[in-house]
């Protein structure tokens, strides 16, 4: 428990029990307590005599004890808050818990079961703290709701928290009392998941919160997965535009080849092509969409070069790159052109260049 929260809990306790809120005065009153510092610092840093903080301490200390039913001082205060709230020294809590009832007694007695199985806790006593506390880092996984409360009620709290874009994911579980009056389809309209009635069953609340942790965990397990894809589509996206923007403006004639394989010896009988640019298609005096749509380049393979078909198959078998000289038949005449082949996966890719000189 911080400084902050430790302020938070005793104002809600105050507002809820007597309507009225901590002064600036109180507040340094228990800073001082909490770090153990003097009512002398506490005058001077307020440009207050002693006597009068003193006078103020004592009167907070009797509201305080009152309020909580043991006996507050100046020297017990930070000990007795941080023994309420030990789930605050968890490492790694199974989850962050924000519990709204009015009433300390229920606060404490869920405080208990919860921190006993490894939940952090935090605790308010009215729908104003409520809805503070929430924007509070960390947010909290789950929300034990009252619907009576001093201030609003737990539907106005709910609808509020659900009309908000960063708190409306939150799962909120409605607490109510058996005989106090419930509007389930309410709780559900407002955007509650659950509701659990007093008087309490460990049990219950245990399950009831492990069950919407459990999916709230996997809504952002899924959330996370479809962002990385979105993210994942979109480099690629990006990549193939790239890619192809490059290769549609290379002066180099450029493709890709597969190895087609015997099914029985695993021999590369032939190849087909997987991409083609429009310099090497225009070379061949192919159409690219009749390039990539089928196989069967044995033929114009060798034709282009004797034994051309063997030397691509031994940059796929060994890796070994290819640099040749060809001369191209085109419809302009024949031209001598540098090629290139390099192994690419279980094919190779190919460039293709003219030699002007």
């Amino acid at each position: 428990m911080t400084l902050e929260e430790a302020l938070e809990f005793v104002e809600s306790i105050l507002q809820a029990k007597t309507g009225k809120q901590l002064t600036a005065p109180e507040k340094e009153i228990l800073k001082a307590a909490w770090d153990n510092e003097t009512y002398s610092t506490v005058a001077d840093r307020l440009y207050m005599s002693v006597g009068h903080i003193k006078d103020l301490a004592s009167r907070l200390w009797k509201r305080l004890s009152d309020l909580l039913d043991e006996k507050v001082t100046k020297n017990n205060f930070r000990r007795l808050l941080l023994e309420q709230s030990n789930n605050y020294h968890i490492e790694d809590p199974k989850g962050n818990i924000l519990i709204v009832d009015a009433l300390v007694e229920n606060l404490h007695f869920l405080n208990d079961i919860l921190t006993k199985q490894g939940y952090k806790v935090r605790r308010v006593t009215n729908g104003t703290m409520a809805l503070k506390t929430v924007r509070n880092l960390p947010p909290p996984d789950v929300i034990l709701l009252d619907i009576k409360m001093p201030d609003i009620d737990g539907y106005q709290v709910c609808s509020t928290l659900k009309a908000d874009a960063e708190t409306s994911d939150i799962p909120i579980i409605f607490i109510s009392a058996l005989n106090e009056v419930f509007d389930k389809v309410k709780a559900f309209q407002v955007g509650g998941v659950d509701y659990i009635t007093k008087p309490f069953q460990p049990e219950e609340v245990i399950a009831r919160i492990e069950t919407h942790l459990t999916l709230q965990q996997k809504k952002h397990k899924l959330r996370q997965q479809i962002e990385q894809h979105q993210k994942t589509t979109e480099i690629l996206y990006q990549s193939h535009a790239l890619l192809t923007s490059l290769l549609n403006s290379s002066r180099d004639g450029i493709a890709a080849m597969q190895a087609v394989r015997d099914l029985v010896t695993g021999e590369i009988e032939d190849f087909r092509y997987l991409l083609v640019n429009p310099v090497f298609a225009k070379l061949l005096g192919k159409q690219r969409e009749k390039l990539t749509s089928k196989a069967g380049q044995k033929k114009l393979l060798n034709r282009l070069a004797p034994g051309l078909l063997e030397k691509f198959v031994q940059v796929v078998e060994t890796g070994e790159p290819l640099e040749q000289e060809l001369g191209w038949e085109t419809d302009t005449g024949k031209k001598c052109y540098d090629l290139i082949a390099v192994k690419l996966g279980d094919g190779f890719s190919i460039t293709v260049r003219e030699v002007r000189d």
